[in-house]
C-alpha cells in the first residue's frame, strides 16, 4: 500500500478518516488488514501520524469492525449465511471458522484476529449463535488489542521492508500466531494461579482470627 494514500487520507478526513476506512473500508477494499496496519505503522515512524493517536484509531476502527460483523450476525445472520455459503470462497472460510468455534470456543474470536479468512466471518458466527456481547467483547476486543499492537509495531519498525514480510507471509504469521498464544497462554496462566491463591489467603486469615 502506498504510503502517501494514508498521509492523505488523514489531510482530507483526519483521524476520523482513517477510522472509518478502517470500520468499513475491510469489508469493501480488497487490501489485507496487516498491509494496512503496517502502513499506518510506518506513517507514524516517519512523523506524518501522531504514534499513540494513529493506534488508538486503528485498534478502534478495527474492534468497530467486529462489532459491525457480530451485530449483523445477531439481527440478519440467517440469510447472510445462507447468501455466503452459495460462495465457494466463503463456504470454505464458513467451515474453517466452525471448527475453530468447534474447537476453541469463545478464545477462537483472539486466536481469529491472526486468520485473516475468518477474521470477521466468526464475530458473524457468533452473532448468529447469539453469544452474549460481554462474552464477545472479552475475546474479540482483548485478541483484536494483541493483533493490532504486533502489526503497528512491526510497520513502525519495518514497514519500509514490507515487500519482504509480504514474501514470506506465511511464515510470517505462524511466528505471530505463536507468539501470541503464548501470550495468551502466560496471561491465563497467570490470571489462574491468582485465583487459586486467593481462597489460601482467605483460609491463613480466618486461622489466623481464629
Amino acid at each position: 500500500m502506498d504510503l502517501e494514500l494514508v498521509i492523505n487520507i488523514i489531510e482530507d478526513n483526519g483521524y476520523l478518516g482513517l477510522f472509518l476506512w478502517l470500520w468499513f473500508g475491510v469489508f469493501v477494499i480488497p487490501v489485507p488488514n496487516e498491509v494496512i496496519l503496517m502502513t499506518v505503522g510506518l506513517a507514524s515512524s516517519k512523523g506524518a501520524l501522531n504514534p499513540i493517536l494513529a493506534f488508538l484509531v486503528t485498534y478502534m476502527g478495527i474492534s468497530a469492525a467486529f462489532t459491525s460483523s457480530y451485530l449483523l450476525g445477531r439481527i440478519i445472520g440467517t440469510r447472510l449465511l445462507r447468501v455466503l455459503g452459495k460462495k465457494k470462497r466463503f463456504a470454505n472460510s464458513i467451515e474453517s471458522a466452525m471448527k475453530l468455534m468447534e474447537k476453541y470456543h469463545a478464545f477462537s474470536l483472539s486466536l481469529s484476529c491472526f486468520a485473516p479468512g475468518v477474521r470477521y466471518l466468526l464475530p458473524l458466527l457468533y452473532g448468529f449463535s447469539r453469544l452474549p456481547f460481554k462474552t464477545f467483547a472479552i475475546f474479540a476486543y482483548s485478541g483484536a488489542f494483541v493483533w493490532v499492537s504486533i502489526i503497528f509495531v512491526l510497520g513502525y519498525l519495518f514497514g519500509d521492508k514490507m515487500d519482504i514480510v509480504m514474501k514470506y507471509n506465511k511464515e510470517f504469521w505462524l511466528v505471530v500466531l505463536a507468539f501470541a498464544m503464548i501470550s495468551i497462554i502466560f496471561v491465563y496462566r497467570r490470571r489462574k494461579i491468582r485465583a487459586a491463591a486467593v481462597p489460601e489467603e482467605v483460609i491463613l486469615q480466618e486461622g489466623q482470627q481464629k
